[in-house]
């Protein structure tokens, strides 16, 4: 599973808006852009994805921009880049016991170790919601980090 470059910028602006959430009114783009050093038009696709994905909302006109459609605390890491990546999987295997998998020598406990992985992926990510970052980043929170 790799997070793409779209993945990874998706998660720093939300990321920001979440660091800025106390701060009234939407963020602009470029405000966003000039925070996290990401690429503004780039950026504006991004963000406009995310609105699809009804992840962010958007204020048109003068004093426009973003803003979180839910609270931090209720937006997961794993939602993000699967709005951003598409579903968030180890690769595009097929499954065990289908399309006649099992036919061929091992295939089948391979393909169960994938999908146990892409599972375990999926779980790690929706363990960190955006307010938990955020405190991370802050300092409030523990650094994520392997326990052994």
């Amino acid at each position: 599973m790799r997070v793409s470059t779209r993945g990874d910028y998706a998660c720093r602006a939300l990321l920001s808006l979440a660091l800025h959430a106390d701060e009234t009114g939407p963020t602009s783009v470029r405000d966003i852009a000039a925070r996290t050093a990401l690429p503004q038009p780039y950026l504006e696709q991004i963000l406009l994805v995310l609105k699809g994905a009804g992840l962010v909302k958007s204020k048109r006109g003068v004093g426009g921009g973003y803003v979180l459609s839910r609270p931090p605390e209720e937006i997961l890491l794993s939602e993000i880049i699967a709005a951003a990546d598409g579903p968030i999987t180890l690769g595009d295997f097929g499954q065990p016991h289908q399309d006649g998998s099992c036919d061929h020598e091992g295939h089948c406990v391979l393909l169960a170790i994938w999908n146990v992985a892409g599972e375990h992926m999926r779980h790690h990510l929706a363990d960190y919601t955006l307010a938990k970052i955020a405190r991370a980043a802050q300092g409030s929170d523990p650094w994520p980090e392997l326990h052994h």
